[in-house]
């Protein structure tokens, strides 16, 4: 294996000269520079990169906190950041909190110990002082931590009244939404007001059953399924997050009601299960690779002590129309 030394002497030159060349630090004279990447490329040297990040005092690593790595929505986000992250020469180290404070928590103190150069979190279980407490540089993925921490989300204002006039487009006269829980400051609690404030407006009936906070796993999705479905058994329109939206179409369906004469359906998020039932379902996508290489954007300006050119993104969602809101 080619070592430093080795192309020092293929060079001519000091290890001491070879090091400031790979870290561009210190002063090193054009030709010689030039006599020490001719050597590496012939002697096709790669630099140990954990050598070179403890030069520089970095790990190369980023955090990723999310409260479900097998959800559909976070799946993906994973999936992009890593790629993101890569292109910038990072490695990701995933943290999976399965739903339970103490599991963040735990990260965080974990986190602090190894030194990890960043955090991207997606979880809400956690108050903001732990955060706000936290040296590190920190991304939020849809959640409000406070001052100093960077936040990207969508327009969520938008989606809520995407969904909203969808479903009034629809003829919908008594429509129930899921929401998340008002106790966590997050930007996706537009949505759900602007959905409501929309509904009135037009003199329909709106429901809105709150979801316990960041539960994301289908057993779950199907127990509350059931139960508003028996609650509200004439309800004539849904909106909720794609794998709740698809729970509540075969719960209704179990209870003999057919989709979507009886009832329409709009989803939110656009991850790839929204489109794995027949008929389609209408639904306001969120643009998760774009959310994902925001935050890594982001958390590079941070780690790099770059001062971002906004500190809060806000992305645009689209509509996907579907069958599930079609008049008959």
């Amino acid at each position: 294996m080619t070592t430093i030394q080795d192309v020092a002497r293929h060079a001519h030159v000091g290890a001491a000269t070879v090091s400031r060349v790979l870290n561009g630090s210190g002063y090193v004279k054009d030709a010689t520079r030039e006599k020490v990447l001719k050597a590496i490329k012939e002697l096709n040297y790669t630099p140990n990169e954990m050598a070179r990040n403890l030069y520089h005092r970095k790990s190369g690593i980023v955090a990723i906190i999310v409260p479900e790595i097998s959800h559909p929505f976070f799946a993906e986000f994973i999936n992009a950041a890593e790629i993101a992250l890569f292109s910038h020469g990072y490695q990701s180290m995933i943290c999976n909190t399965w739903t339970e404070q103490n599991y963040e928590a735990r990260y965080l103190e974990i986190l602090k110990q190894q030194r990890v150069d960043g955090i991207i979190t997606g979880s809400h279980t956690l108050d903001i002082k732990h955060y706000q407490s936290t040296d590190r540089p920190i991304v939020a993925l849809d959640r409000d931590l406070g001052p100093g921490i960077p936040c990207v989300a969508v327009d969520h204002v938008e989606g809520g009244r995407i969904a909203a006039e969808e479903l009034v487009r629809a003829g919908c006269k008594n429509v129930l939404q899921c929401t998340g829980t008002d106790t966590v400051s997050t930007p996706s609690n537009a949505r759900h007001e602007t959905f409501d404030k929309v509904m009135r407006e037009h003199g329909i009936t709106c429901h809105n059953y709150v979801q316990k906070q960041n539960m994301f796993d289908y057993s779950y999705y199907d127990k509350i399924s059931d139960e508003i479905t028996d609650k509200y058994p004439d309800v004539d329109g849904f909106f909720a997050t794609d794998g709740l939206a698809l729970s509540l179409i075969r719960s209704s369906m179990k209870k003999g009601r057919r989709y979507p004469k009886d009832f329409k359906v709009v989803a939110y998020d656009g991850t790839y299960i929204s489109r794995l039932i027949y008929p389609s379902v209408t639904t306001i996508v969120q643009p998760i690779n774009e959310l994902a290489v925001q935050c890594v954007d982001l958390i590079m300006d941070l780690i790099q002590e770059r001062v971002p050119e906004e500190e809060n993104k806000k992305l645009k969602v689209t509509l996907r129309r579907g069958q599930s809101t079609e008049k008959f």
